[in-house]
């Protein structure tokens, strides 16, 4: 290799050069400068920076930085957070001194590891990172050609820029706070109360007739418990069956005979009501998780879901990852936008809504089904959705010996079921993750005009949908289901005693009914299964003593103890969640106990 493309001889023979000079391979000196005004410089290049940009541990980490590039290319590497502290390679600790890794040769490859301690607080620290591309004596050394990364509101994301115009290339690392991932439960739509007004007065009856459409399931179903003026909460009448003579839509019939006074307010409560923990009404049960932001864990957990006295819970099955969910609230614009061919039936229900912030939405995600609240005025069950309509039409093809006609399905309509709409990304967060942007979104069911201008919950459920939602990726493992006070899935008889004798009758008086539900099969010692398995039809309390009617007549003793089996008032749920790039905030992920328990 020419002498013009070597780097210049500073020591010679253990003897150093004077300053501004050089050796030359027969010993002389010669001046760096004059050598650069004939021969020029030796141009070397740094062709990459890499390390990872996640956040660093709140605990703190060590992490390795690698920088590429030809052999003799020099480089210079400063790190430093919001502080005003820099990182001191030597002593491998944080200071206010400025100190930089200086005029590294690369060698091909150089690799540093970097401590970085412990947050001290809750304060969000960044670390700056600044890697120089240096000229020493004659080498010149550049970064590899600029190439600008934009992040979707046009911002650049220095992270994923690659090269450098100049001779700084810029990497921002941050450091947070612990995240808390919280294990909590949500009941969509069976934990709302509903209402509606007695329509004529009823006395020593089952039936009850009210203003509202009883078929409607955002009113009631069957298993709600019943409350109005004759109808103590402490009865514990539970809707048995909605229109039982289908003949009318608007009458109910519950478990216990009992009088209503018309026109009187009936509050409807389903079975999820009040069970602990739920969404934001209590935390008591959940499960919290803290977690470094960036990171990936895999944790235990342990949820326990208290039913409301005088409800029991069983298990119907093990709940999946694809029972879990997340959910964002959305806002509603003032107006729908229908599409082209869409039948409005006079402009009252559409398929499209402009909303506020179509930000990290995505097909699939529900719309909120609760009965009051943000779900008062949905239609469901109902979810974002393509939009597609189609035609037929018949072309004509040519066969060996004669033309022919076919039918073929061709898209008429197709719109997206998330669009922006030409509206552009108007904030993101300091990964580059949308955060706002305008838009449309399309459901599967019409939604009636009053939707406009309310704020309604969208949840997403599973892997993809809480991933899409939150940026998090979480995968569920579940051990256990156990029932209130049991280590094992094995049910757990509630008991109890006869509070006095029972001759040939279907009414049993009970010393406590608290943890006994309608549909509880009965047993213990005097109890006749002959004609069937005796069953609770219903309960004249919530809890305390009180009677049980039993689907078959008993005779039984006086302080006689009884079992019920078939649910219980607590379950446990347990096992592991493998938790994947944990978000910049907190997160709320919930089990849907709608979809793997039964509440009776």
């Amino acid at each position: 290799m020419a002498y013009e493309k070597t780097p210049f001889i500073k020591l010679k023979d253990g003897i150093k050069a004077p300053s501004g000079f050089h050796y030359m391979p027969n010993g002389k000196l010669m001046s760096d400068a004059d050598h650069i005004a004939v021969n020029g410089y030796m141009e070397q290049k740094i062709t990459s920076f890499n390390t990872d940009t996640r956040d660093i541990l709140n605990g703190g980490e060590t992490r390795q930085f690698s920088i590429r590039g030809d052999k003799q290319a020099v480089f210079s590497l400063e790190i430093y957070d919001n502080t005003g502290k820099y990182y001191n390679f030597n002593s491998k600790t944080w200071g206010t001194d400025k100190v930089k890794l200086s005029k590294k040769r690369l060698g091909g490859t150089y690799t540093v590891d970097v401590v970085f301690a412990a947050l001290p607080d809750s304060s969000l620290k960044t670390y700056t990172v600044n890697l120089f591309a240096e000229t020493v004596h004659n080498i010149k050394t550049t970064h590899a050609p600029f190439v600008d990364f934009r992040n979707a509101d046009n911002s650049i994301n220095v992270n994923k820029t690659t090269g450098s115009s100049s001779n700084i290339l810029t990497r921002t690392i941050y450091q947070d706070a612990l995240k808390t991932l919280r294990m909590s439960c949500v009941a969509p739509s069976l934990y709302e109360v509903s209402s509606s007004t007695v329509d004529g007065a009823t006395s020593s009856s089952n039936r009850i007739v009210i203003d509202a459409d009883a078929t409607d399931p955002n009113v009631v179903q069957v298993g709600d418990k019943v409350t109005t003026t004759g109808i103590a909460s402490a009865v514990h009448a539970l809707v048995t069956e909605v229109n039982p003579d289908g003949d009318n839509v608007n009458e109910i019939e519950i478990s216990v005979s009992d009088s209503a006074s018309d026109g009187q307010p009936v509050l409807i409560t389903p079975p999820f009501n009040g069970m602990i923990p739920h969404d934001d009404d209590s935390d008591t049960g959940s499960w919290p998780i803290s977690v470094s932001s960036g990171s990936s864990i895999s944790a235990p957990f342990s949820v326990t879901i208290t039913a409301l006295s005088g409800r029991t819970f069983n298990v119907l099955r093990t709940p999946t990852t694809n029972d879990l969910c997340a959910y964002t609230t959305v806002t509603f614009e003032s107006a729908a936008l229908a599409i082209e061919g869409e039948d409005t039936s006079s402009a009252s229900v559409f398929y499209r809504w402009p909303i506020t912030n179509i930000a990290n939405l995505k097909q699939g995600m529900v719309l909120d089904p609760t009965r009051t609240g943000t779900g008062v005025n949905t239609t469901t069950p109902a979810s974002i959705s393509n939009y597609r309509t189609t035609t037929t039409q018949k072309i004509i093809g040519e066969g060996n010996y004669d033309n022919y006609i076919k039918s073929v399905t061709v898209d008429d309509v197709l719109v997206d079921a998330v669009d922006a709409y030409a509206n552009d990304v108007t904030a993101v967060d300091r990964n580059g993750k949308i955060t706002a942007q305008k838009g449309n979104i399309v459901f599967n069911e019409q939604q009636a005009d009053a939707l406009k201008s309310n704020a309604v919950r969208m949840f997403a459920y599973g892997q993809a949908g809480i991933e899409a939602l939150t940026g998090v990726k979480v995968k569920l493992n579940v051990t256990s289901m156990a029932y209130a006070g049991s280590a094992s899935p094995v049910r757990v008889a509630t008991s109890t005693t006869t509070s006095s004798a029972v001759s040939a009758s279907t009414t049993i008086p009970l010393a406590e009914v608290g943890n006994i539900s309608q549909g509880m099969a009965i047993r213990g010692v005097g109890i006749d299964p002959s004609a069937a398995n005796p069953t609770v039809v219903s309960k004249s309390a919530i809890s305390g003593a009180g009677n049980v009617i039993a689907s078959v007549a008993q005779t039984l003793e006086d302080g006689r103890a009884l079992f019920f089996d078939g649910g219980a008032r607590s379950i446990t749920i347990r096992g592991s969640i493998e938790i994947s790039n944990m978000a910049i905030n907190d997160i709320d992920l919930f089990f849907d106990v709608e979809r793997f328990l039964g509440a009776i």
